[in-house]
């Protein structure tokens, strides 16, 4: 039996959009965008800050893209601005960015703990000049620099050691380049962003979501299944588009076509493979290595310590519940395949906790979903799409 599923709009492509056409001076029409939470936590911000006032209160709601694009942008905004996030938000790191901004004349305080939001910023204008910042914390800290760059003036970033999750730098850098800003990358160690350049646009069409596809990619593979994911640009510059070579060297056979992908499933086996350039899949992949017979090994996963929810520490902790071995270092997941069973899944407020147990739902009976709404995050009409499977234990 074949499927057919439509994937949304990317979340990443569409709040860099959202972003760069409010920098427009003309209207800007976005088509396909992604309408979710963390979309409208951007949308929302954006809001506020065209308006004329003298306090800002910016609610992020648990959307990381979002508390750190907008600080970027905050900074050159008159006025006292304050944002935040929900609790789990405000957990994560956003030091690098601050001390970034710092270096290029933002006045910004912690308003609990250093290094974390909540955020004060007090300043309205930024200088030209050089940043250095760590590239292995977060790649929105330098999208977020290299975004607002173009209101300040010539900006050069100087990235001290590695670049992780490179792809979301070349959305970035793509996106800005849709936009008519044109910024020189040195090879991920240095990126110059030259002055008297201005947004603008008539348009842009947000591609589809290949971190939302990736879960039917999956069932797919698990299932032996033939799935053609519709609205996704086979040639996408996303970075969870590699995910796709991983099922490949397990034996799936992918056929790309004009705006789609078709992918015929084969099954699972065990990989080694190193994902820090696209750690979104890393929970995806690792409830397949739960079916795959023998040992996998998951490289590249540090970034997923700060995400929604500490990640290894969360995949570890359910996949034991179903009866997999798993071990774990700062930057490693190893899995111990074999023959998962149901069990309650916790979704610890993270979406894509849920739609990668859910994959598992489809292979094996007795895997309920605790709080399933968490979707919405990122993908609102994932259950809809999803109830488009059969299940092959329900034949």
């Amino acid at each position: 039996m074949k499927y057919q599923i439509n994937i949304p709009g990317s979340k990443s492509y569409t709040n860099r959009a959202f972003f760069l056409a409010s920098l427009c001076e003309e209207k800007v029409q976005i088509k396909n965008a992604l309408i979710s939470d963390d979309t409208k936590a951007m949308t929302e911000c954006l809001k506020i800050l065209k308006t004329k006032r003298a306090h800002y209160n910016l609610n992020a709601r648990l959307s990381g893209t979002t508390i750190r694009f907008i600080l970027a942008l905050s900074c050159l905004v008159p006025g006292e601005k304050i944002i935040y996030g929900k609790e789990s938000l405000n957990r994560r790191p956003i030091k690098e960015l601050v001390e970034g901004l710092q270096q290029l004349g933002a006045k910004i305080e912690y308003q609990n703990h250093e290094g974390y939001p909540p955020l004060k910023i007090i300043s309205s204008v930024l200088v030209p000049g050089t940043v250095r910042i760590r590239g292995t914390i977060s790649s929105q800290y330098i999208s977020a620099l290299l975004m607002v760059a173009p209101l300040v003036g010539k900006v050069t970033i100087q990235v001290t050691g590695d670049q992780i999750s490179k792809p979301y730098i070349d959305m970035t850098i793509d996106t800005m380049e849709k936009f008519e800003v044109k910024v020189i990358n040195q090879n991920y160690k240095k990126y110059i962003v030259p002055g008297n350049q201005k947004y603008q646009a008539k348009e842009y069409q947000v591609e589809g979501d290949f971190s939302s596809a990736g879960y039917f990619f999956a069932i797919a593979a698990l299932n032996k299944l033939t799935i053609t994911l519709k609205n996704l640009n086979p040639y996408s510059k996303q970075a969870d588009i590699k995910f796709l070579k991983i099922l490949e060297e397990m034996g799936n056979k992918i056929k790309k076509g004009k705006n789609q992908i078709t992918i015929f499933g084969k099954g699972v086996k065990p990989v080694d493979v190193d994902m820090k350039d696209y750690p979104d899949q890393v929970q995806t992949l690792s409830v397949l290595c739960a079916f795959a017979k023998g040992v996998s090994k998951i490289k590249g996963v540090k970034s997923l310590r700060i995400k929604e929810t500490e990640r290894v520490q969360a995949l570890q902790k359910e996949l034991s519940k179903m009866g997999i071995k798993t071990l774990a270092t700062k930057d490693t997941l190893t899995i111990y395949g074999g023959s998962p069973h149901g069990t309650v899944i916790e979704t610890y407020n993270d979406h894509r906790m849920a739609m990668a147990f859910a994959v598992a739902s489809c292979k094996i009976p007795g895997i309920i979903i605790k709080n399933p709404e968490v979707v919405s995050k990122t993908f609102p009409s994932f259950w809809d799409e999803f109830k488009k499977i059969k299940k092959p234990y329900e034949n």
